[in-house]
């Protein structure tokens, strides 16, 4: 596995090449690429930092990925870290080219057990949970999975499209109230706990995770975004898109930026909050963009019997 500095903030893994910082370095096959890479993270007003995150690129693949750890004291940090590890670990252990989306969900309930297993210095089950926004880019394809609330974006050009769901108790209410299963009056009087999480890593049995079987298929120019709660719960889809779009012209000084720009909202019990940036370049490039919100994002739930 690639060297790793841990810290209290931040798990990244750093390429072991002389390439430009912040670059995939191209390889010889296909076009000419590179994917440049930004990660930041705050602790806000909290206490702890829970988050963990972490960009790497080398060649023609990429793999990034936001954890939002929660479980008090230091347990979201141990649990965000432990499932972070886990994919990283399986990554960058596997054979010869892997089936993404197969992979993905493998290693998210691998995870999913590993965090439940987590013990305290007492060797008690340490009851924490995180989320997990990962990507995974091999040359101009690319995959996701998302489980909780953390959120994966892609901008293309004036368009931002949010890919994946929030596995809260609200999705639960928004679909029985579709089906004719709630009233409206119901469904206000459980709306105080509508944030609660219905799926995460530590659960044991999780059940509910969003991914892409099929490729989303990236052009010159794109950016994934990925982030904890604490972005979109500061900033509007629109502020963000804003921010990128202004001052989009480094990856490490945009995450700095939108992490900067949460903060700078001054909401009470502000929460950590991280962001990765991925931008993908095809050099020499200038094709026509397709509109993504045509061409929709690509969402399987999957449900474990």
């Amino acid at each position: 596995m690639a060297e790793m500095e841990k810290d209290i903030v931040t798990l990244r893994l750093k390429p072991q090449d002389t390439a430009k910082p912040g670059l995939v370095p191209q390889n010889m096959e296909g076009p000419e690429m590179e994917i440049e890479i930004g990660t930041s993270s705050i602790i806000g007003t909290r206490r702890n930092q829970e988050d963990t995150i972490f960009g790497y690129g080398s060649g023609r693949e990429a793999i990034a990925l936001v954890c939002d750890g929660m479980g008090g004291l230091s347990g979201g940090e141990i649990a965000s870290k432990a499932a972070a590890e886990s994919l990283a670990d399986a990554w960058f252990g596997r054979q010869g080219n892997v089936d993404i989306p197969e992979f993905l969900e493998e290693e998210a309930l691998r995870a999913d057990e590993k965090v439940f297993q987590q013990k305290n210095e007492k060797g008690e089950r340490l009851r924490a949970g995180t989320t997990i926004a990962a990507a995974i880019i091999r040359g101009n394809e690319l995959y996701w999975l998302s489980v909780g609330d953390s959120k994966i974006y892609i901008i293309r050009g004036n368009e931002i499209l949010s890919v994946c769901r929030e596995h809260n108790y609200r999705l639960t209410l928004d679909q029985q109230l579709v089906q004719g299963e709630l009233t409206p009056e119901e469904y206000a009087a459980e709306e105080y706990r509508a944030e609660a999480l219905i799926s995460y890593l530590g659960m044991g049995n999780m059940s509910l995770m969003d991914l892409n079987r099929r490729p989303f298929l990236l052009e010159d120019g794109d950016i994934i975004l990925l982030s904890s709660d604490g972005l979109y719960r500061s900033l509007t889809e629109e502020e963000i898109l804003c921010l990128v779009k202004e001052f989009g012209g480094n990856m490490q000084e945009t995450a700095d930026l939108l992490t900067s720009a949460a903060l700078g909202t001054k909401q009470s019990g502000q929460d950590n909050t991280s962001v990765v940036l991925l931008r993908y370049r095809l050099n020499g490039r200038n094709g026509q963009r397709n509109r993504i919100k045509n061409m929709g994002g690509i969402q399987d739930e999957f449900k474990k019997m």
